[in-house]
């Protein structure tokens, strides 16, 4: 055998290799299930656990620290809404793609890695406002991705969890996820309390981002792993506008999309400012907050199982509605949250949010599944997704402009001082029951006329 045989042999089994990791099969066997069952379950968990590192309170102190101002934190955490609307685009390219597995891995790891590298930013340069617009600059970027890739993630991931036991298969995977993240939780809130007191901040955020770009790496060669069944595309002589044109066209799904737009507008409007208000009012420790997070967790974990046998004996309707209304009242909670009582209060509330908050996505999605026709669910579901969440970065910016005319407001209220940017939570609560009067609305509507099943209401 020549030199050229050899090379030859080699280039063919490392393309093989290639092809196997990045591209989708014709078929797997049942070692290769065995294995992308697995890396689903990690995969779940590395996940989360950048999104704990790198959103959410952990981020708050971190931009804090840096000097940002509590209006750009708003914007900063309203800019994941932001990139859902690249939702619109995507399902029409997934849906062309026999094999979807190496822009998806790619798209991830551009998310994943690029979020927890602002930890450099501060070694870039010294100047204040240049750091605050790289942070920006690289948050947009990142959650443009995330956005894109949502949709064909989503469908992979449930595509290639295991059809027999699925409802199992999927509480294992978010136990598992939701114990590793309280573990990462406390340990690494501990390690800001600690260098926080030392005042050596930055050490503390540098473990932190450390600890995310590693993560972002693991995640990588999980996801990887994960295998992928060609899938089958079916033609269509629809173009883009089209298809984003027909949801919207369809009045029975209209008013879905409404309801969901007024709904994630008001949760964004002070959403934000819940991490600020526990931090700097509040001066609550990252240790209690993390605590105060698991616990919520448990909470949600224990109450997704009573939701769904509440699903199953009455309707995703009243599930939505009561839910709803729980989160309507969590807000009014977070708008009287004072006095010595506060400590006890903010785990009531977090664990009230957590419980409700999983049953109301569980109803929505359920809700927007059956309301949507058997064909085109993909296009439907990445239109409702992208105008909700486009709407809802229009609240994160009014809620941080908002937050500037009220923050020196201070009212007396049942003997306890309330601080102006309370009055966001307020405003969020009286919101989001107008939304719940608008589902109900709909819901009337629907039953009030009769449905063609391709396009909708019949005028």
């Amino acid at each position: 055998m020549n030199k050229s045989d050899v090379k030859g042999g080699f280039r063919n089994k490392m393309s093989n290799r290639y092809k196997g990791i990045f591209w989708a099969q014709d078929e797997l066997s049942e070692s290769d299930y065995r294995k992308t069952h697995r890396n689903l379950i990690l995969s779940g968990a590395t996940g989360n656990i950048i999104g704990l590192l790198t959103i959410g309170a952990f981020l708050t102190g971190y931009l804090q620290f840096l000097g940002a101002s509590e209006q750009y934190i708003a914007i900063i955490a309203a800019i994941p809404q932001l990139g859902s609307i690249l939702q619109i685009i995507s399902p029409y390219i997934f849906e062309k793609m026999k094999s979807r597995k190496l822009l998806i891995i790619i798209s991830c790891f551009l998310f994943r890695f690029s979020v927890s590298t602002i930890i450099f930013v501060p070694y870039l340069t010294e100047n204040s406002v240049h750091r605050l617009i790289l942070i920006f600059m690289i948050y947009t970027f990142a959650f443009l991705v995330a956005g894109f890739v949502t949709p064909g993630l989503d469908h992979w991931n449930l595509r290639m969890a295991p059809e027999k036991g699925r409802g199992s298969f999927l509480a294992k995977k978010d136990i598992f996820s939701m114990i590793s993240v309280s573990i990462v939780s406390i340990t690494i809130s501990r390690i800001l309390d600690y260098y926080k007191a030392e005042n050596a901040e930055m050490i503390g955020f540098t473990i932190m981002f450390t600890v995310a770009l590693l993560v972002s790496l693991i995640d990588f060669y999980l996801i990887s792993g994960i295998g992928e069944v060609k899938n089958e595309v079916h033609e269509t002589s629809k173009t883009l506008m089209e298809t984003i044109l027909i949801p919207l066209q369809d009045k029975k799904f209209r008013g879905m999309i409404l309801f969901l737009c007024v709904w994630n507008f008001a949760m964004q409007l002070s959403m934000a400012f819940i991490p600020i208000f526990m931090i700097n009012y509040l001066e609550l420790s990252y240790y209690f907050i993390s605590l105060v997070g698991v616990i919520a967790n448990l909470a949600g974990m224990v109450s997704i199982y009573l939701w769904g046998k509440f699903a199953d004996s009455n309707s995703w309707s009243k599930m939505l509605k009561i839910s709803g209304a729980i989160m309507t009242i969590c807000f009014a909670g977070w708008f009287l949250a004072s006095g010595r009582y506060v400590k006890a209060m903010v785990v009531i509330i977090q664990m009230l949010m957590m419980s409700s908050r999983g049953a109301f996505l569980m109803a929505s999605n359920n809700i927007l599944y059956t309301t949507s026709p058997k064909i085109g669910k993909t296009a439907y579901f990445g239109v409702a997704s992208a105008f909700a969440y486009v709407i809802s970065f229009s609240g994160g910016i009014l809620g941080s402009f908002l937050s500037i005319y009220l923050k020196n407001i201070k009212v007396q209220i049942f003997g306890n001082m309330i601080v102006g940017i309370q009055f966001l939570f307020l405003i969020t609560g009286i919101l989001l029951g107008i939304a719940l009067i608008i589902f109900r609305i709909q819901e009337k509507l629907v039953k009030s006329k009769k449905y063609d099943k391709k396009q909708g209401v019949k005028e």
